[in-house]
């Protein structure tokens, strides 16, 4: 009897306990993303708990569980980056260059599996969108001097960079961006190497 309250009581206990912020990525509300207020480890670090369970009456199966590395914790947002016409989910894993570069950690939902799976290395992509005419995935860097990368997405997920980062001496115009895309995808399915 006490294990079967601790189970139905579980998301209550954490929210009082940590601080747990409760997201649900479907429509189905049974299914949880859980995040802690996270603590800082040695390093200066601050690492959070991502939990992703099940839950019926009665029981709570948890699927995953992470510890990452966020700057605020517990800040996301939804958007489509596989192009299937699913809202993704992402999670801030902090800002660069005085606050201008953002950091995501990806997961890509599947509402009909009811899965939610982290893209490796899409963190490390600062300020990423979705370009739908070419299904690539556009990071846009602020620095000194501002710079587009164009990835794809492979199999298992994997992100592949599309040619070499390129300087934005054009103010963002769309139509540059578009062309030089292409570019990019051009010679990345020929296999031929951009040179600067």
């Amino acid at each position: 009897m006490q294990r079967l309250w601790l189970l139905i009581t579980f998301p209550l206990w954490l929210s009082l306990a940590k601080g747990w912020k409760y997201f649900y990525p479907f429509n189905d509300r049974s299914y949880v993303l859980a995040i802690d207020e996270g603590s800082v480890k040695t390093s200066g670090e601050r690492v959070c708990t991502v939990h992703f369970f099940h839950q019926k009456t009665g029981s709570q199966t948890t699927l995953w569980k992470q510890e990452l590395a966020m700057q605020y914790g517990q800040e996301t947002k939804k958007a489509d980056f596989n192009g299937d016409g699913v809202a993704d989910f992402l999670i801030l894993k902090g800002t660069g260059a005085r606050g201008s570069n953002e950091l995501y950690y990806l997961f890509l939902a599947n509402p009909k599996a009811k899965t939610l799976k982290r893209v490796k290395g899409f963190e490390d992509l600062p300020n990423p969108s979705y370009h739908p005419k070419y299904q690539v995935v556009t990071s846009y860097s602020f620095a000194g001097k501002n710079y587009y990368s164009i990835y794809r997405m492979g199999k298992g997920n994997q992100l592949i960079q599309v040619g070499n980062s390129f300087e934005d001496s054009f103010d963002s115009d769309e139509k540059i961006l578009d062309s030089k895309i292409a570019a990019a995808l051009k010679q990345h399915k020929t296999g031929t190497k951009k040179s600067n």
